[in-house]
């Protein structure tokens, strides 16, 4: 294992919850429904919680595949399933910076954090603190520039107008049709 320095910009995106067979394979249980960043890092840092990402230690990732709706990484120095096992529980980070481009008009979650929500008339809906999923779509959970309510707004055209996460840009954040006493 090659000593790294740690990115600042690590995103969690999974925990292991087994071993696969007996050549050291861990089981990833991916937190995106589609894990394709997994599949573009050369690096994957773990972390035994509750430690976070400032504790996580460097693995090299030799080979990812889809299996079942999980994912099977072979992780450097890792060649016999005790060994892999060691790792059950562990959080799985990347960083940022290996993340594929996303499509045109397509936003990682992670990059919709912290930015500020606005309607058409300019009015402050709040900061996005979180996403989530209903079986229909996404939704922006923002809190109010009050920050004392919560605003649950879906993350589908029509209501989302436009979408900067250029934070050096002066349209920099999220326009909603969205009325502030909704």
């Amino acid at each position: 294992m090659v000593e790294q320095i740690r990115p600042l910009d690590l995103v969690l995106v999974g925990h292991i919850f087994d071993a696969q067979g007996i050549a050291g394979l861990v089981k990833l249980k991916p937190y995106a429904s589609d894990p394709a960043a997994i599949f573009h890092a050369k690096t994957l840092w773990l972390a035994k919680p509750p430690e976070t990402s400032s504790a996580a230690v460097a693995r090299t990732l030799l080979s990812a595949k889809e299996h079942s709706g999980n994912v099977l990484l072979k992780l450097s120095d890792v060649t016999d399933r005790d060994q892999a096992l060691a790792f059950k529980g562990y959080a799985v980070y990347i960083s940022r910076a290996d993340f594929p481009r996303a499509e045109d008009n397509a936003y990682y979650w992670v990059d919709l954090i912290g930015l500020p929500v606005r309607n058409p008339q300019g009015q402050n809906l709040g900061e996005v603190l979180e996403m989530a999923e209903n079986a229909a779509q996404s939704i922006l959970c923002v809190k109010g520039a009050d920050r004392t309510e919560w605003r649950m707004i879906p993350f589908v055209d029509g209501i989302v107008q436009s979408v900067n996460t250029d934070s050096g840009s002066p349209d920099y954040g999220i326009v909603v049709a969205w009325e502030l006493d909704w």
